[in-house]
């Protein structure tokens, strides 16, 4: 569990893990955390590393959970996701039914207070998982586990700053594994972001994806990558909204639309240029 200035939902979510029927082991990966949260995990557990200011680095803090854990299968759960019920663990667990199967990831529910736009993103992204035949790929840590033998064959990347759990299993499934959706897993889990923080978050999912996946000069494209996007987000956003009489974000859509654009457009290139330095860099190295 990696956790960070979480309170007071730290403390619901630990209470939730403790009541699972599921044996465990809980190792908490702190970022000297100033609120309390520490002094709730320790009601918990002794196993708690400190991951100091300034050094947080994704996928080297999940290679330091995976290297302090025992066991095929860890599980990761964000401090801020709280299991719904005494079964999430069991429930998510029974998704590795085959050797083939190299993690597995459960459902987010909306909190109560999620803000109309993000609670459907949340329905969107998880729900019954139907969604997921359009995307090229789909994973989520905040609620999953990974099999330990294939982590030992292909740690996360200690470079990439962003989606480095889209990184992993997708690098996992070119080697012909399953990545695997757990609808019955359910945690709550949602966050309403301002528009400066939605710009943030899609400026780094989009420079990830522009490393992790190969693009052509179509997908690369400002209509395909960006304006189509926006347009059928903005049509599907205005018909949910309207259908349940959420007025106010039907006017509030477009803005944080557009902020999603312009975050993840701005990283995607960004990305793109550090893939073409890597590329240029690895030619000259080859050449010598």
């Amino acid at each position: 569990m990696r956790s960070y200035n979480d309170m007071p939902l730290m403390a619901d979510t630990l209470a939730m893990v403790s009541r699972q029927i599921t044996p465990f082991e809980l190792i908490s990966l702190d970022n000297e955390s100033t609120d309390g949260t520490l002094r709730e995990i320790k009601k918990y557990t002794d196993r708690t590393l400190n991951i100091p200011k300034g050094t947080y680095v994704p996928g080297r803090v999940l290679n330091q959970g995976m290297e302090a854990s025992h066991g095929e299968f860890v599980v990761f759960l964000n401090s801020d996701c709280t299991p719904s019920n005494e079964l999430w663990l069991k429930n998510l667990l029974a998704g590795f039914t085959d050797d083939n199967v190299a993690a597995v990831f459960g459902r987010q529910i909306p909190r109560p207070d999620c803000q109309p736009i993000f609670a459907k993103d949340t329905e969107d992204t998880f729900g019954d998982g139907s969604n997921r035949k359009y995307w090229r790929h789909c994973f989520s840590m905040a609620s999953s586990a990974i099999r330990r033998s294939v982590w030992e064959e292909m740690k996360f990347d200690e470079d990439i700053q962003y989606s480095e759990d889209i990184d992993w299993t997708w690098r996992a499934r070119q080697k012909g594994c399953e990545i695997r959706y757990v609808a019955d897993s359910i945690v709550m889990h949602s966050h309403n972001y301002n528009l400066r923080q939605f710009y943030r978050r899609h400026y780094g999912e989009g420079r990830a994806e522009a490393v992790i996946f190969d693009w052509s000069k179509w997908e690369q494209s400002l209509i395909r990558y960006s304006l189509l996007p926006y347009i059928r987000q903005i049509i599907s956003d205005e018909k949910h909204c309207l259908s349940h009489f959420f007025l106010g974000a039907c006017f509030y859509s477009p803005m944080l639309r557009l902020a999603q654009l312009l975050g993840r457009r701005a990283g995607f290139k960004d990305g793109l240029a550090d893939s073409a330095k890597v590329a240029t860099a690895a030619g000259k190295e080859g050449a010598r």
